[in-house]
Protein backbone atom coordinates (compact mmCIF):
# COMPACT_ATOMS: atom_id res chain seq x y z
CA UNK A 1 0.00 0.00 0.00
CA UNK A 2 1.56 3.51 -1.02
CA UNK A 3 1.85 5.98 1.38
CA UNK A 4 -0.53 8.51 1.54
CA UNK A 5 0.16 12.74 0.96
CA UNK A 6 -0.44 13.37 4.24
CA UNK A 7 -1.52 16.82 5.31
CA UNK A 8 -1.09 20.15 3.57
CA UNK A 9 -0.04 23.48 4.99
CA UNK A 10 -1.65 26.42 4.24
CA UNK A 11 0.47 27.39 1.48
CA UNK A 12 -0.33 24.62 -0.36
CA UNK A 13 3.10 22.59 0.33
CA UNK A 14 2.36 18.46 1.19
CA UNK A 15 3.70 17.34 3.70
CA UNK A 16 3.96 13.34 4.40
CA UNK A 17 2.97 13.49 7.86
CA UNK A 18 1.65 10.39 10.45
CA UNK A 19 0.62 10.34 13.55
CA UNK A 20 2.95 6.95 14.13
CA UNK A 21 5.92 6.06 11.90
CA UNK A 22 7.15 2.49 12.55
CA UNK A 23 10.27 1.57 11.12
CA UNK A 24 10.56 -2.38 10.61
CA UNK A 25 7.76 -4.72 9.69
CA UNK A 26 9.21 -7.88 11.23
CA UNK A 27 6.81 -9.77 13.74
CA UNK A 28 6.82 -6.69 16.54
CA UNK A 29 6.38 -4.11 14.15
CA UNK A 30 3.48 -5.42 12.23
CA UNK A 31 1.43 -6.40 15.47
CA UNK A 32 2.27 -2.83 16.75
CA UNK A 33 0.86 -1.42 13.68
CA UNK A 34 -2.38 -3.54 13.62
CA UNK A 35 -3.30 -3.43 17.18
CA UNK A 36 -2.71 0.74 17.37
CA UNK A 37 -4.72 1.10 14.44
CA UNK A 38 -7.41 -1.36 16.07
CA UNK A 39 -7.16 0.83 19.16
CA UNK A 40 -7.16 4.00 17.19
CA UNK A 41 -8.72 3.52 14.08
CA UNK A 42 -8.99 7.34 13.27
CA UNK A 43 -5.04 8.08 13.40
CA UNK A 44 -2.78 7.40 10.31
CA UNK A 45 0.47 4.80 10.62
CA UNK A 46 2.77 4.49 8.50
CA UNK A 47 5.12 1.23 8.43
CA UNK A 48 8.30 0.75 6.73
CA UNK A 49 10.16 -2.11 5.71
CA UNK A 50 13.11 -2.69 3.85
CA UNK A 51 12.36 -5.71 2.48
CA UNK A 52 9.69 -6.68 0.20
CA UNK A 53 6.31 -8.46 0.14
CA UNK A 54 6.84 -12.24 0.22
CA UNK A 55 3.67 -13.58 0.93
CA UNK A 56 3.54 -14.88 -2.93
CA UNK A 57 6.90 -16.03 -2.98
CA UNK A 58 7.18 -19.87 -3.61
CA UNK A 59 9.48 -21.01 -1.05
CA UNK A 60 7.78 -18.95 1.91
CA UNK A 61 4.77 -21.01 2.68
CA UNK A 62 5.79 -24.70 2.77
CA UNK A 63 7.53 -25.53 6.00
CA UNK A 64 10.15 -27.93 4.58
CA UNK A 65 11.12 -24.96 2.30
CA UNK A 66 12.72 -23.15 5.43
CA UNK A 67 16.32 -23.88 4.84
CA UNK A 68 16.56 -22.58 1.30
CA UNK A 69 15.27 -19.32 2.42
CA UNK A 70 19.07 -18.78 3.94
CA UNK A 71 21.13 -16.65 2.15
CA UNK A 72 18.17 -15.82 -0.37
CA UNK A 73 16.57 -12.41 -1.16
CA UNK A 74 14.38 -12.71 1.69
CA UNK A 75 17.46 -12.50 4.22
CA UNK A 76 19.87 -9.77 5.59
CA UNK A 77 22.38 -12.33 5.20
CA UNK A 78 24.49 -10.89 8.04
CA UNK A 79 28.27 -12.26 8.79
CA UNK A 80 29.53 -11.55 12.01
CA UNK A 81 33.25 -10.06 12.89
CA UNK A 82 36.05 -13.32 13.43
CA UNK A 83 35.03 -14.79 16.64
CA UNK A 84 37.83 -14.77 19.03
CA UNK A 85 36.78 -17.88 20.62
CA UNK A 86 35.48 -19.48 17.79
CA UNK A 87 38.54 -19.95 15.77
CA UNK A 88 38.38 -16.66 14.32
CA UNK A 89 35.23 -18.00 12.10
CA UNK A 90 33.11 -15.28 10.76
CA UNK A 91 29.67 -16.36 11.63
CA UNK A 92 26.36 -16.17 9.30
CA UNK A 93 23.73 -14.89 10.82
CA UNK A 94 19.97 -14.91 9.09
CA UNK A 95 17.69 -12.00 9.37
CA UNK A 96 14.16 -12.39 7.52
CA UNK A 97 14.18 -9.00 5.14
CA UNK A 98 10.46 -8.91 4.64
CA UNK A 99 7.06 -7.82 5.27
CA UNK A 100 6.63 -10.08 8.27
CA UNK A 101 10.18 -10.18 9.15
CA UNK A 102 11.38 -13.48 10.75
CA UNK A 103 8.40 -15.02 10.16
CA UNK A 104 8.78 -15.37 6.39
CA UNK A 105 12.20 -17.07 6.76
CA UNK A 106 12.13 -19.02 10.30
CA UNK A 107 10.94 -22.30 11.25
CA UNK A 108 8.20 -21.34 13.22
CA UNK A 109 8.94 -23.23 16.53
CA UNK A 110 6.94 -21.67 19.32
CA UNK A 111 8.42 -21.80 22.77
CA UNK A 112 7.84 -18.79 25.13
CA UNK A 113 10.96 -19.64 27.78
CA UNK A 114 10.92 -20.29 31.72
CA UNK A 115 8.44 -18.37 33.63
CA UNK A 116 11.72 -17.52 35.82
CA UNK A 117 13.68 -15.58 32.80
CA UNK A 118 10.69 -13.14 32.89
CA UNK A 119 10.60 -12.64 36.87
CA UNK A 120 14.57 -11.91 36.59
CA UNK A 121 14.18 -9.56 33.74
CA UNK A 122 11.16 -7.69 35.83
CA UNK A 123 13.73 -7.78 39.08
CA UNK A 124 16.96 -6.45 36.99
CA UNK A 125 14.32 -3.53 35.60
CA UNK A 126 12.46 -3.43 38.86
CA UNK A 127 8.97 -3.10 36.93
CA UNK A 128 6.43 -6.29 37.58
CA UNK A 129 5.17 -5.51 34.08
CA UNK A 130 8.29 -7.59 32.40
CA UNK A 131 7.49 -10.48 35.13
CA UNK A 132 5.69 -13.84 33.40
CA UNK A 133 2.50 -12.57 34.86
CA UNK A 134 2.70 -9.50 34.01
CA UNK A 135 3.41 -10.66 30.00
CA UNK A 136 0.95 -14.04 29.99
CA UNK A 137 -1.98 -11.90 29.19
CA UNK A 138 -0.12 -10.48 25.70
CA UNK A 139 1.14 -14.35 24.93
CA UNK A 140 -2.78 -15.28 25.41
CA UNK A 141 -3.76 -12.70 23.37
CA UNK A 142 -1.77 -13.46 20.74
CA UNK A 143 -2.16 -17.27 20.34
CA UNK A 144 -5.16 -19.84 18.74
CA UNK A 145 -4.09 -22.88 20.62
CA UNK A 146 -4.95 -26.32 19.06
CA UNK A 147 -6.40 -27.97 21.86
CA UNK A 148 -9.76 -25.73 23.51
CA UNK A 149 -9.09 -28.56 26.55
CA UNK A 150 -5.74 -26.17 27.41
CA UNK A 151 -5.25 -24.68 30.76
CA UNK A 152 -6.87 -20.99 29.52
CA UNK A 153 -4.85 -19.78 32.33
CA UNK A 154 -1.69 -20.54 30.23
CA UNK A 155 -3.38 -20.50 26.51
CA UNK A 156 -5.56 -18.44 24.47
CA UNK A 157 -7.74 -19.45 21.77
CA UNK A 158 -8.93 -16.69 20.17
CA UNK A 159 -5.79 -14.94 18.72
CA UNK A 160 -4.16 -14.75 15.35
CA UNK A 161 -1.21 -16.84 15.83
CA UNK A 162 -2.47 -20.80 15.27
CA UNK A 163 -0.74 -23.19 16.91
CA UNK A 164 -0.06 -26.67 16.10
CA UNK A 165 2.06 -29.56 17.49
CA UNK A 166 3.43 -32.76 14.78
CA UNK A 167 0.43 -34.88 16.69
CA UNK A 168 -2.51 -32.15 16.28
CA UNK A 169 -1.51 -32.04 12.55
CA UNK A 170 -1.33 -35.60 12.25
CA UNK A 171 2.12 -36.35 11.64
CA UNK A 172 3.65 -39.66 12.25
CA UNK A 173 7.22 -39.90 12.48
CA UNK A 174 8.79 -43.08 12.81
CA UNK A 175 11.58 -42.14 15.32
CA UNK A 176 8.84 -40.27 17.63
CA UNK A 177 8.62 -42.95 20.37
CA UNK A 178 12.40 -43.87 20.09
CA UNK A 179 13.54 -40.39 20.53
CA UNK A 180 11.40 -39.94 23.45
CA UNK A 181 12.26 -43.44 25.49
CA UNK A 182 16.37 -42.32 24.16
CA UNK A 183 15.63 -39.11 26.22
CA UNK A 184 13.43 -40.70 29.45
CA UNK A 185 16.46 -43.30 29.62
CA UNK A 186 18.79 -40.75 29.91
CA UNK A 187 16.57 -38.82 32.88
CA UNK A 188 14.88 -36.36 31.16
CA UNK A 189 11.23 -36.26 32.39
CA UNK A 190 8.26 -35.91 29.70
CA UNK A 191 6.34 -32.66 30.59
CA UNK A 192 2.70 -32.07 28.63
CA UNK A 193 3.48 -28.29 27.85
CA UNK A 194 6.83 -26.43 27.14
CA UNK A 195 5.22 -22.78 26.38
CA UNK A 196 3.35 -22.72 30.47
CA UNK A 197 5.90 -21.28 32.28
CA UNK A 198 7.80 -24.41 33.74
CA UNK A 199 10.24 -25.85 30.20
CA UNK A 200 12.21 -28.31 31.87
CA UNK A 201 11.57 -31.96 30.35
CA UNK A 202 10.64 -33.62 27.27
CA UNK A 203 7.88 -31.64 25.50
CA UNK A 204 6.09 -31.64 22.16
CA UNK A 205 7.03 -28.95 19.76
CA UNK A 206 4.94 -26.32 19.35
CA UNK A 207 4.80 -24.53 15.81
CA UNK A 208 3.38 -22.02 14.33
CA UNK A 209 1.64 -23.07 10.75
CA UNK A 210 -2.08 -21.77 9.41
CA UNK A 211 -3.60 -24.75 7.01
CA UNK A 212 -0.03 -26.53 7.37
CA UNK A 213 1.31 -23.48 5.74
CA UNK A 214 4.27 -21.09 7.37
CA UNK A 215 2.08 -18.04 8.92
CA UNK A 216 3.80 -14.83 8.49
CA UNK A 217 3.00 -12.04 11.22
CA UNK A 218 1.83 -9.25 9.15
CA UNK A 219 -1.27 -11.07 7.06
CA UNK A 220 -2.10 -13.29 11.00
CA UNK A 221 -2.53 -9.59 11.79
CA UNK A 222 -4.35 -7.63 9.30
CA UNK A 223 -2.93 -4.42 8.37
CA UNK A 224 -5.94 -3.16 6.54
CA UNK A 225 -5.74 0.48 7.13
CA UNK A 226 -2.02 0.61 7.50
CA UNK A 227 0.12 2.55 4.68
CA UNK A 228 3.07 0.32 4.12
CA UNK A 229 6.26 0.80 2.17
CA UNK A 230 8.31 -2.22 1.58
CA UNK A 231 11.50 -2.34 -0.51
CA UNK A 232 11.95 0.85 1.76
CA UNK A 233 15.54 1.41 3.72
CA UNK A 234 15.07 4.12 6.53
CA UNK A 235 18.64 5.94 7.21
CA UNK A 236 17.43 7.90 10.53
CA UNK A 237 15.33 9.62 12.80
CA UNK A 238 15.31 13.53 12.68
CA UNK A 239 15.34 14.94 15.70
CA UNK A 240 14.55 18.51 17.00
CA UNK A 241 15.43 20.63 20.38
CA UNK A 242 12.58 22.03 21.92
CA UNK A 243 13.19 24.09 25.41
CA UNK A 244 15.99 21.51 26.45
CA UNK A 245 14.37 18.58 25.14
CA UNK A 246 15.31 16.46 22.29
CA UNK A 247 12.26 15.13 20.36
CA UNK A 248 11.61 12.66 17.75
CA UNK A 249 9.65 14.48 14.44
CA UNK A 250 10.53 13.00 11.36
CA UNK A 251 12.40 9.56 9.98
CA UNK A 252 14.36 10.03 6.55
CA UNK A 253 15.01 7.47 4.12
CA UNK A 254 18.07 6.31 2.36
CA UNK A 255 16.58 8.65 -0.56
CA UNK A 256 16.51 11.83 1.74
CA UNK A 257 12.66 11.85 1.52
CA UNK A 258 11.44 12.21 4.97
CA UNK A 259 8.15 11.79 6.88
CA UNK A 260 7.02 13.60 9.66
CA UNK A 261 5.55 11.88 12.94
CA UNK A 262 3.13 13.57 14.98
CA UNK A 263 3.15 11.92 17.91
CA UNK A 264 5.64 8.89 17.91
CA UNK A 265 8.97 7.03 15.86
CA UNK A 266 8.66 3.40 16.89
CA UNK A 267 11.84 1.50 15.70
CA UNK A 268 10.98 -1.81 15.41
CA UNK A 269 14.34 -2.94 12.93
CA UNK A 270 15.40 -6.01 14.68
CA UNK A 271 18.75 -6.50 17.42
CA UNK A 272 21.34 -5.31 14.21
CA UNK A 273 19.47 -2.35 12.50
CA UNK A 274 17.65 -0.87 15.41
CA UNK A 275 20.93 0.70 17.28
CA UNK A 276 22.33 1.08 14.18
CA UNK A 277 19.12 3.35 13.59
CA UNK A 278 20.02 5.14 16.61
CA UNK A 279 23.61 5.78 16.35
CA UNK A 280 22.87 7.05 13.02
CA UNK A 281 20.36 9.44 14.05
CA UNK A 282 23.17 10.75 16.66
CA UNK A 283 21.67 8.72 19.41
CA UNK A 284 24.97 6.86 20.99
CA UNK A 285 28.42 6.84 22.79
CA UNK A 286 30.38 10.21 22.16
CA UNK A 287 33.60 8.33 20.39
CA UNK A 288 31.89 6.44 18.32
CA UNK A 289 29.57 9.20 16.61
CA UNK A 290 32.69 10.99 16.12
CA UNK A 291 34.66 8.44 14.43
CA UNK A 292 31.89 8.78 11.74
CA UNK A 293 31.24 12.17 11.33
CA UNK A 294 27.62 12.57 13.17
CA UNK A 295 26.86 14.82 15.70
CA UNK A 296 26.13 13.68 19.04
CA UNK A 297 22.13 14.55 19.94
CA UNK A 298 21.82 12.17 22.59
CA UNK A 299 24.50 10.38 24.78
CA UNK A 300 23.60 7.14 25.01
CA UNK A 301 26.88 5.19 25.80
CA UNK A 302 24.84 1.70 25.71
CA UNK A 303 23.90 2.04 22.71
CA UNK A 304 24.43 -1.23 20.89
CA UNK A 305 26.02 -2.81 23.71
CA UNK A 306 24.73 -6.22 25.56
CA UNK A 307 24.39 -7.83 22.45
CA UNK A 308 23.67 -11.75 22.87
CA UNK A 309 22.25 -14.83 20.99
CA UNK A 310 21.60 -18.26 20.93
CA UNK A 311 24.30 -20.39 20.04
CA UNK A 312 24.18 -23.92 19.15
CA UNK A 313 26.30 -26.98 17.77
CA UNK A 314 25.13 -29.18 14.84
CA UNK A 315 26.13 -32.78 15.02
CA UNK A 316 25.00 -35.38 12.10
CA UNK A 317 24.13 -39.00 12.90
CA UNK A 318 23.21 -42.36 10.52
CA UNK A 319 20.46 -44.11 10.73
CA UNK A 320 20.44 -47.47 11.74
CA UNK A 321 17.26 -48.33 9.72
CA UNK A 322 16.60 -45.74 7.22
CA UNK A 323 14.36 -47.95 5.46
CA UNK A 324 11.50 -47.04 7.66
CA UNK A 325 10.87 -43.84 6.11
CA UNK A 326 12.52 -41.86 9.08
CA UNK A 327 14.19 -39.09 7.74
CA UNK A 328 13.86 -36.45 5.19
CA UNK A 329 14.52 -37.83 1.56
CA UNK A 330 13.49 -40.98 1.68
CA UNK A 331 11.85 -42.74 -0.39
CA UNK A 332 9.72 -43.57 1.74
CA UNK A 333 8.54 -40.47 3.83
CA UNK A 334 5.61 -40.47 1.58
CA UNK A 335 2.38 -39.38 3.76
CA UNK A 336 2.01 -35.68 3.08
CA UNK A 337 1.14 -34.20 6.33
CA UNK A 338 4.80 -34.74 6.63
CA UNK A 339 5.38 -31.55 4.52
CA UNK A 340 3.57 -29.55 6.78
CA UNK A 341 5.40 -28.42 9.89
CA UNK A 342 9.17 -29.29 10.93
CA UNK A 343 10.14 -32.79 11.08
CA UNK A 344 10.60 -33.01 14.49
CA UNK A 345 8.43 -34.33 17.45
CA UNK A 346 10.52 -33.07 20.93
CA UNK A 347 12.23 -29.97 22.30
CA UNK A 348 14.11 -30.94 25.61
CA UNK A 349 15.18 -28.09 27.96
CA UNK A 350 17.10 -29.40 30.58
CA UNK A 351 19.67 -28.09 33.76
CA UNK A 352 23.13 -27.98 34.29
CA UNK A 353 24.77 -28.78 37.46
CA UNK A 354 24.36 -25.93 40.06
CA UNK A 355 27.72 -26.67 41.45
CA UNK A 356 29.95 -27.11 38.04
CA UNK A 357 27.95 -23.77 37.06
CA UNK A 358 28.94 -21.67 39.91
CA UNK A 359 32.31 -23.21 39.25
CA UNK A 360 32.22 -21.78 35.96
CA UNK A 361 30.63 -18.28 37.10
CA UNK A 362 33.13 -17.54 39.47
CA UNK A 363 35.76 -17.51 36.36
CA UNK A 364 34.16 -14.68 35.11
CA UNK A 365 32.51 -12.58 38.09
CA UNK A 366 33.44 -12.02 40.93
CA UNK A 367 31.24 -12.58 44.45
CA UNK A 368 29.33 -15.85 43.19
CA UNK A 369 26.96 -16.81 45.32
CA UNK A 370 24.35 -19.27 45.41
CA UNK A 371 21.63 -16.47 44.88
CA UNK A 372 23.17 -16.03 41.71
CA UNK A 373 20.13 -15.80 39.21
CA UNK A 374 21.52 -18.14 37.23
CA UNK A 375 21.92 -20.41 39.79
CA UNK A 376 18.65 -20.09 41.88
CA UNK A 377 15.76 -20.82 41.27
CA UNK A 378 17.02 -23.55 38.58
CA UNK A 379 16.49 -22.51 34.97
CA UNK A 380 16.42 -24.04 31.75
CA UNK A 381 19.73 -23.77 30.16
CA UNK A 382 20.28 -26.08 27.47
CA UNK A 383 17.99 -26.82 25.05
CA UNK A 384 18.38 -29.90 22.06
CA UNK A 385 15.98 -30.95 18.99
CA UNK A 386 16.73 -33.67 16.80
CA UNK A 387 15.43 -33.06 13.61
CA UNK A 388 14.23 -35.92 11.07
CA UNK A 389 16.81 -34.24 8.14
CA UNK A 390 20.21 -33.93 7.40
CA UNK A 391 22.30 -32.38 4.55
CA UNK A 392 25.82 -30.69 4.39
CA UNK A 393 27.71 -29.86 1.23
CA UNK A 394 31.12 -30.89 2.22
CA UNK A 395 32.84 -32.23 5.13
CA UNK A 396 31.35 -33.99 5.89
CA UNK A 397 29.13 -34.06 2.82
CA UNK A 398 25.35 -35.47 3.83
CA UNK A 399 23.05 -36.24 1.25
CA UNK A 400 19.07 -35.57 2.27
CA UNK A 401 18.11 -38.92 1.19
CA UNK A 402 16.73 -39.97 4.71
CA UNK A 403 19.45 -41.81 5.96
CA UNK A 404 20.41 -39.48 8.37
CA UNK A 405 19.30 -36.80 10.96
CA UNK A 406 20.76 -33.89 12.58
CA UNK A 407 20.55 -32.58 16.28
CA UNK A 408 21.31 -29.13 17.59
CA UNK A 409 22.25 -28.46 21.02
CA UNK A 410 21.78 -24.62 22.49
CA UNK A 411 22.95 -22.75 25.66
CA UNK A 412 20.09 -20.54 26.00
CA UNK A 413 20.59 -18.48 29.10
CA UNK A 414 24.36 -17.32 27.18
CA UNK A 415 26.18 -15.08 29.49
CA UNK A 416 28.43 -13.66 26.43
CA UNK A 417 27.95 -10.25 25.42
CA UNK A 418 28.81 -8.56 22.47
CA UNK A 419 28.18 -5.20 20.64
CA UNK A 420 27.03 -3.58 17.55
CA UNK A 421 28.71 -0.55 16.12
CA UNK A 422 28.86 1.43 13.07
CA UNK A 423 30.85 0.30 9.32
CA UNK A 424 29.80 3.62 7.94
CA UNK A 425 27.54 5.94 7.92
CA UNK A 426 25.84 4.66 4.73
CA UNK A 427 22.40 2.82 6.14
CA UNK A 428 22.53 0.86 2.94
CA UNK A 429 25.82 -0.82 5.06
CA UNK A 430 25.15 -3.76 7.45
CA UNK A 431 26.53 -2.78 10.98
CA UNK A 432 29.85 -4.15 12.44
CA UNK A 433 28.21 -7.18 14.38
CA UNK A 434 30.33 -8.75 17.28
CA UNK A 435 28.57 -11.47 19.45
CA UNK A 436 31.44 -12.38 20.80
CA UNK A 437 30.16 -15.95 21.14
CA UNK A 438 31.32 -18.44 23.82
CA UNK A 439 33.47 -15.58 25.72
CA UNK A 440 32.58 -16.70 29.10
CA UNK A 441 33.68 -20.30 31.03
CA UNK A 442 30.13 -19.91 31.67
CA UNK A 443 29.19 -20.56 27.78
CA UNK A 444 31.39 -23.21 27.50
CA UNK A 445 30.56 -25.05 30.80
CA UNK A 446 26.75 -25.41 29.65
CA UNK A 447 27.54 -26.16 26.03
CA UNK A 448 29.58 -29.25 27.29
CA UNK A 449 27.00 -30.71 29.64
CA UNK A 450 24.56 -30.43 26.65
CA UNK A 451 26.73 -31.97 24.26
CA UNK A 452 27.50 -35.09 27.21
CA UNK A 453 23.70 -35.09 27.77
CA UNK A 454 22.70 -35.65 24.10
CA UNK A 455 25.26 -37.85 23.53
CA UNK A 456 24.19 -39.84 26.36
CA UNK A 457 20.90 -40.27 25.04
CA UNK A 458 21.30 -41.34 21.66
CA UNK A 459 24.45 -43.01 22.57
CA UNK A 460 24.71 -44.89 25.94
CA UNK A 461 20.55 -46.03 25.93
CA UNK A 462 19.30 -48.88 24.22
CA UNK A 463 16.68 -47.02 22.70
CA UNK A 464 19.52 -44.00 20.92
CA UNK A 465 21.33 -47.22 20.06
CA UNK A 466 18.07 -48.64 18.09
CA UNK A 467 18.27 -45.34 16.13
CA UNK A 468 21.76 -44.29 15.52
CA UNK A 469 24.65 -45.93 14.47
CA UNK A 470 27.07 -43.79 14.70
CA UNK A 471 27.58 -39.96 14.36
CA UNK A 472 29.22 -38.69 10.88
CA UNK A 473 31.99 -35.98 11.64
CA UNK A 474 34.31 -33.98 9.49
CA UNK A 475 37.80 -34.77 8.80
CA UNK A 476 40.27 -34.51 11.38
CA UNK A 477 37.74 -35.13 13.73
CA UNK A 478 36.07 -38.01 16.04
CA UNK A 479 32.47 -38.76 17.14
CA UNK A 480 31.60 -37.72 20.02
CA UNK A 481 30.79 -39.19 23.51
CA UNK A 482 29.22 -38.61 26.87
CA UNK A 483 32.63 -38.99 27.84
CA UNK A 484 34.52 -36.50 25.86
CA UNK A 485 36.80 -33.94 27.84
CA UNK A 486 36.51 -30.26 27.86
CA UNK A 487 38.97 -30.21 25.30
CA UNK A 488 37.56 -32.78 22.85
CA UNK A 489 34.25 -30.92 22.77
CA UNK A 490 35.16 -27.40 22.48
CA UNK A 491 37.35 -28.29 19.52
CA UNK A 492 34.24 -29.37 18.04
CA UNK A 493 32.52 -26.22 19.20
CA UNK A 494 34.95 -24.29 17.33
CA UNK A 495 34.28 -26.25 14.11
CA UNK A 496 30.62 -26.62 14.42
CA UNK A 497 29.15 -24.07 16.49
CA UNK A 498 26.38 -21.39 14.91
CA UNK A 499 24.16 -18.61 15.45
CA UNK A 500 20.40 -19.71 15.98
CA UNK A 501 19.64 -16.35 14.95
CA UNK A 502 17.82 -15.11 17.79
CA UNK A 503 20.00 -12.10 18.63
CA UNK A 504 18.68 -9.57 21.21
CA UNK A 505 19.70 -6.82 23.84
CA UNK A 506 21.41 -4.28 21.74
CA UNK A 507 18.97 -1.53 23.00
CA UNK A 508 18.46 -3.17 26.06
CA UNK A 509 16.01 -1.72 28.95
CA UNK A 510 17.69 0.16 31.41
CA UNK A 511 19.99 0.67 29.62
CA UNK A 512 19.01 2.67 26.38
CA UNK A 513 14.99 2.25 26.86
CA UNK A 514 13.08 2.75 29.61
CA UNK A 515 10.39 0.29 30.75
CA UNK A 516 7.86 1.56 28.29
CA UNK A 517 10.48 0.91 25.78
CA UNK A 518 11.03 5.11 25.82
CA UNK A 519 14.24 6.06 24.80
CA UNK A 520 16.10 7.73 27.50
CA UNK A 521 16.56 11.49 26.57
CA UNK A 522 14.30 11.74 23.76
CA UNK A 523 10.35 11.90 24.06
CA UNK A 524 8.83 10.17 20.80
CA UNK A 525 10.80 7.96 20.31
CA UNK A 526 10.05 4.23 21.34
CA UNK A 527 11.61 0.44 20.41
CA UNK A 528 9.56 -2.33 19.89
CA UNK A 529 11.54 -5.77 18.98
CA UNK A 530 14.13 -7.81 20.64
CA UNK A 531 16.70 -5.23 20.90
CA UNK A 532 14.84 -4.30 24.37
CA UNK A 533 15.58 -7.49 25.72
CA UNK A 534 17.84 -6.57 29.19
CA UNK A 535 18.84 -10.17 29.10
CA UNK A 536 18.32 -13.59 27.37
CA UNK A 537 15.11 -15.93 27.88
CA UNK A 538 14.86 -19.68 27.84
CA UNK A 539 13.23 -19.85 24.84
CA UNK A 540 12.85 -18.71 20.59
CA UNK A 541 12.18 -15.30 20.84
CA UNK A 542 9.05 -15.61 18.36
CA UNK A 543 6.25 -15.76 20.74
CA UNK A 544 8.07 -12.98 22.85
CA UNK A 545 8.03 -10.51 19.51
CA UNK A 546 4.36 -10.93 19.02
CA UNK A 547 3.44 -10.55 22.82
CA UNK A 548 5.61 -7.49 22.93
CA UNK A 549 4.14 -5.87 20.11
CA UNK A 550 1.17 -6.31 21.68
CA UNK A 551 1.85 -4.81 24.79
CA UNK A 552 3.41 -1.75 23.30
CA UNK A 553 0.10 -1.46 21.36
CA UNK A 554 -1.64 -1.38 24.61
CA UNK A 555 1.24 1.07 26.04
CA UNK A 556 0.70 3.99 24.05
CA UNK A 557 -1.81 6.63 24.42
Amino acid sequence: MPPNNGDSTSNGTSLNSYDYIIVGAGVAGSVLASRLHERHPQRTILLIEAGPNASEHPLVPPPLAAPLLEGSELDWNYKTVPQTHLGHRSIYEAAGKALGGGSVTNYGLWTRGDAKDYDAWAKLVNDSRWSYEGILPYFRKSERYHDPQVDLKQHGLDGPVFLVTPSSSGRNYALRNPLKAAWMAAGIQEITDESSGSPLGISEALESRSNGSRLIASEAYSLNGVEVMTETLVSRVLLEDKDGQKIATAVELADGTTYLAKREVILSAGAFRTPQVLLLSGIGPTTLLAQHGISQIVDAPQVGKNLFDHMGVTQYFRLRHPESGAGVGSPHWTDPKLQTGNPLDWVVCHLVPKEGLKAALSKDEPNVTDEHPLLEPPRCHVETVLQYAAAKGANPKIQLDGTHVSSHVVGMLPTSRGSITLQSRDPAMAPIIDLNYYATEADRYVMRVGLRKFMEAVCDTAAGQEMIISETVADGLSPMKSTSTDEEIDKRVFQASQSVYHPAGSAAMGQVVDTDLRVFGVEGLRVCDASVMPAPIAGHPMALMYAIGEKVADMID
